[in-house]
């Protein structure tokens, strides 16, 4: 049985691999539809076949055939750009990077030791090895050089939030592989070995994780293949029909392409239909494996008029809730205390848990969880430009939108007025002022919707 090292390097060689070989797949296609079936049996018929040219037939195939080919590419493209060069890392902690980069080092080191000793008569300069090594260890790229080689996620990126994911403390969730807070629904991918904002699923045939910056482009890129595979399918078996009943025989390319659009035709469907359900509910493939029993921690900032009353020891009000209080007396980063801070800004949070099952960052209805991932036009839905909204972290309010369960919490809480249940939501009031999202929802429409894709999924399960 391989080791856990093995298996991940086995599976980010496959996702490296795989992309080229659909591409193979594809150019294959192109030429069985082109050549053999539109120019010489459709547009000039070779004379084995023994019949009359159907000129508009072929043309007509293969400009369909194109149109629909166009935006498949082009999405794959996309998706496979954002994969590689922009797949949501968070930052690896001073720690973590400090720790590669003497591990890197001690190997190069034992690499070099053992190449002077096999070449006595070489002789290097120890100081400019060194120098050399440090450099070269600071410009790997991605994932350890750059930008994200300073450790940008510190408490303060939190604690100005209103509302966080936390542990029961009130810390931020850490990863204790990549020395770094996590934010709200980032994941650690064992594969690639780094925490991602908002991960999908690590997916070996687009050539790496899919997530927040990418899963719009993976569902438009699933849709269009698979009417493009349908396209060919429906084609090259119409076709091979017609030439086995008159001829008694079979092309050769149309049968491979047959069996090639069947197979991405009903895998794609089944991921079409997968990807839909996770935005429907707004959530990731990972939050699905238990999303009926997770129970979420957030720390949700008490409002400023409320904070008197808790340091108050007259007062007849006392909170149900955990708090915690930043900034921490202390300065080590993963040891914030409730305190009772005498001066200075406070940021008191309430520790709340939703009930099992509960999603708050389902904002209650299945249009508008989409509109979180595919945009908030047509246009955003069509065509591979914009990134996903949920990609926008800039709000103060939460890094994700957040939905009435959140604003459920607050009221149980005493955190906000009885009877207010607005919109509290910079992401979605915001919107809703612009006429980008109707606060009047059809959710008839939006519950058939899902009924009609859940119907499908189970049936094709």
């Amino acid at each position: 049985m391989a080791s856990p090292a093995a298996q991940k390097r086995v599976n980010v060689a496959v996702s490296r691999l795989i992309p080229p070989v659909l591409l193979g797949a594809v150019v294959y296609a192109s030429y069985a539809v082109t050549k053999p079936l539109c120019i010489d049996y459709l547009i000039h018929p070779l004379p084995s076949y023994h019949r009359i040219p159907r000129v508009g037939a072929g043309a007509a195939i293969l400009t369909v055939y194109y149109v629909l080919l166009i935006p498949m590419v082009v999405t794959y493209l996309h998706l496979y750009y954002h994969v590689l060069w922009n797949p949501g890392y968070l930052p690896l902690g001073e720690q973590k990077l400090q720790d590669d980069e003497s591990n890197e080092n001690e190997k190069k080191s034992k690499k070099s030791h053992r190449r002077r000793h096999r070449r006595s008569a070489r002789k290097a300069d120890q100081e400019k090895t060194t120098q050399s090594e440090t450099d070269v260890e600071r410009g790997l790229g991605p994932v350890s050089g750059g930008v994200e080689a300073s450790p940008e996620l510190d408490l303060e990126s939190f604690y100005t939030k209103d509302v966080f994911v936390c542990q029961e403390d009130g810390r931020p969730l850490w990863c204790s592989t990549c020395g770094q807070y996590k934010t709200d629904r980032a994941h650690h991918c064992r594969e690639l070995g780094r925490c991602v904002r908002k991960m999908d699923h690590f997916c070996p045939w687009v050539g790496g994780v899919v997530s927040e910056t990418s899963f719009k482009f993976f569902i438009q890129f699933v849709v269009y293949t698979c009417i493009y595979c349908t396209f060919a399918l429906i084609v090259s078996a119409y076709f091979t029909a017609e030439i086995r009943r008159n001829t008694g025989g079979a092309n050769a390319y149309w049968c491979v392409c047959i069996g090639l659009s069947a197979l991405f035709a009903f895998f794609t469907a089944g991921m079409t239909l997968s990807s839909l359900q996770m935005g429907i509910f707004n959530i990731t493939t990972i939050e699905n494996l238990n999303r009926r029993t997770a129970v979420w921690t957030l720390a949700i900032r008490v409002p400023e008029y409320l904070l008197d009353r808790l340091w108050d020891t007259q007062s007849p009000w006392a909170p149900t809730f955990r708090m915690v209080s930043y900034p921490p007396e202390t300065s080590t980063p993963s040891q914030p205390q409730a305190t009772n801070p005498s001066a200075g800004e406070r940021h008191v949070f309430a520790i709340l848990h939703t009930l099992p099952g509960e999603n708050p960052f389902d904002l209650g209805s299945p249009f508008k969880n989409l509109q979180q991932v595919m945009g908030r036009s047509v246009l955003d839905w069509l065509l591979p430009i914009k990134q996903s909204p949920c990609a926008d972290h800039s709000s103060m309010e939460s890094h994700y939108a957040l939905g009435p369960v959140v604003t459920r919490l607050k009221q149980e809480a005493g955190l906000v007025p009885p009877g207010n249940g607005a919109v509290s939501d910079p992401h979605i009031r915001g919107v809703a002022s612009e006429g980008k999202i109707p606060i009047d929802d059809s959710r008839n429409i939006s519950r058939a919707l899902y009924s009609v894709l859940c119907l499908v999924h189970w049936i094709t399960i």
